[in-house]
């Protein structure tokens, strides 16, 4: 039963569940939460969650599919400008903004890494 399990698209499979897992996990705390010390450690773990997720979607873009890469890129910025937004500016709802930046950069990173 493990021989079949650490075969490539197994592992490709167990990864995908995982960061499925975490992103979803960070999402939901994210925006349920009411304690704003845990939904600031929430939002920056999820805008370095970003990263990962960028840095995997840029790994999957070798072979035929190199637009995931520059994608992969541009999703990763998003939660960089997210966190940005949330140190820097003025607004009184800056943070909801920040939060929203992040969410799509982690979903749509997400989707860009395992579904495009």
């Amino acid at each position: 039963m493990l021989e079949i399990l650490l075969d490539p698209l197994g592992a490709l499979v167990i990864t995908f569940f995982v960061m499925s897992i975490v992103s979803i996990g960070g999402m939901v705390l994210l925006y349920l939460s009411k304690n704003e010390k845990l939904k600031k450690g929430v939002f920056y773990f999820l805008a370095a969650w970003s990263m990962v997720v960028m840095y995997c979607g840029i790994l999957m873009s070798d072979g035929f599919y190199f637009a995931n890469g520059p994608i992969a890129l541009v999703l990763g910025a998003l939660g960089i400008a997210g966190v940005l937004i949330q140190l820097f500016s003025k607004k009184e709802n800056k943070f909801k903004l920040a939060e929203i930046l992040v969410m799509i950069s982690v979903a749509a990173g997400m989707i860009n890494c395992f579904f495009i």
